[in-house]
């Protein structure tokens, strides 16, 4: 017989899920526990082969759970339920690799499916996959206010999350940004999670994304030998603006562009990808033509956010495709990456288009 460990808070989910998914016949049984801390009294007790669990419970939430099962069963396939994600939320969730995740109300014949193929396998869901870049993106999903203390080969460090936005950070005598930035490139990395998060200063102020892309940039260059620049800042607005210099061609643009999508490792379903201008007028073009209405519409929004802060990232959903607007320096201008949203890594293609940005930057 194997066991599925079913952790929810809500009574009438558990009785639901353990009616439908035990079956003797096909030797699965169903164990249940309201919160992670009835979840590890199971656990403690007896063997159990998969754990489905909701990420929101009192007590001991699943965030807790997760790095409990870490430490002390890393062998266990995890599949998280949560009624706050979205559909592209649990896709790129799978797509990671690192767990499986359904968006309540989910399709149970799907569920079962899922749960017949990790027991079988015992491959995907495996908790000790998790990065800590996965785990980071799936605390700011889903909205988290905690606080992390994560260790790496002799070094410590602590990352604060305020309802899913990374606020602070600290390891040894850096704090704020910098800390963030040496800290999110650890691997092999133990963490520890708690409840709330203290007033920290500095705050962050930039987004999960960028520190990730811009860690992992610096760390490249400091294993090349090359020096680091921490700072981060690009300013694409003298390569397509600056009064006084010379536009690229915008054919020379395009070029790069069609490089990029080739390359980016989350590029799957891209369909194409633009260099525009907030009046609407497209400098350059790689991949599919899918006329102007789209870009003057992501223009009208970037100039008529009205959102009192910086716009890091403009995300639009249609029926068939996202559209990931990201402004690139001061005056004026972004990239407006197109998606196949049955096909696409949210995730990872939100990533790609920052180094993108950069690459495009470093190359003109």
């Amino acid at each position: 017989m194997k066991t599925v460990l079913v952790v929810d808070d809500e009574p009438s989910v558990l009785f639901a899920l353990s009616e439908s998914l035990s079956d003797r016949r096909r030797g699965v049984r169903v164990v249940t526990a309201a919160n992670g801390v009835e979840a590890v009294a199971v656990l403690e007790a007896e063997p159990v082969d998969l754990v489905l669990t909701d990420l929101r419970m009192p007590d001991m939430d699943g965030f807790e759970l997760l790095t409990f099962l870490r430490r002390n069963h890393a062998e266990l396939p995890v599949i998280l339920m949560t009624a706050l994600g979205s559909a592209e939320t649990a896709a790129r969730l799978g797509a990671e690799g690192s767990l499986e995740c359904l968006t309540k109300p989910f399709h149970l014949p799907e569920l079962k499916r899922k749960i017949t193929e990790m027991l079988s396998q015992r491959v995907k869901g495996r908790v000790e996959n998790i990065s800590l870049a996965s785990f980071l993106q799936l605390l700011e999903m889903e909205r988290k206010t905690c606080t992390l203390s994560v260790r790496s080969v002799g070094r410590e460090g602590k990352l604060y999350f305020r309802a899913g936005r990374l606020v602070g950070a600290a390891t040894g005598e850096l704090t704020g940004r910098e800390a963030a930035l040496e800290v999110v490139t650890w691997e092999h990395a133990s963490i520890e999670i708690a409840d709330g998060c203290p007033a920290v200063e500095p705050e962050i102020d930039v987004a999960l994304s960028y520190l990730l892309m811009e860690g992992m940039r610096i760390k490249d260059e400091e294993e090349r030998g090359a020096p680091a620049d921490a700072t981060g800042e690009i300013d694409i607005d003298a390569a397509l603006a600056e009064p006084g210099t010379v536009r690229p061609p915008s054919e020379e643009l395009s070029r790069l562009l069609e490089e990029s999508l080739k390359k980016g490792k989350g590029m799957k379903g891209a369909e194409a990808i633009l260099i525009v201008e907030t009046t609407g007028g497209v400098i350059a073009h790689a991949g599919e033509d899918h006329g102007t209405a789209m870009p003057e519409a992501a223009a009208r929004l970037l100039r008529d956010r009205g959102l009192g802060e910086t716009l890091q990232e403009l995300l639009l959903t249609t029926e068939e495709r996202y559209w990931l607007a990201r402004p690139i320096g001061t005056r004026g201008h972004f990239l407006l990456l197109a998606l196949d949203r049955h096909r696409a890594n949210l995730g990872r293609a939100q990533l790609d288009l920052i180094g993108i940005e950069r690459g495009v930057v470093e190359k003109l």
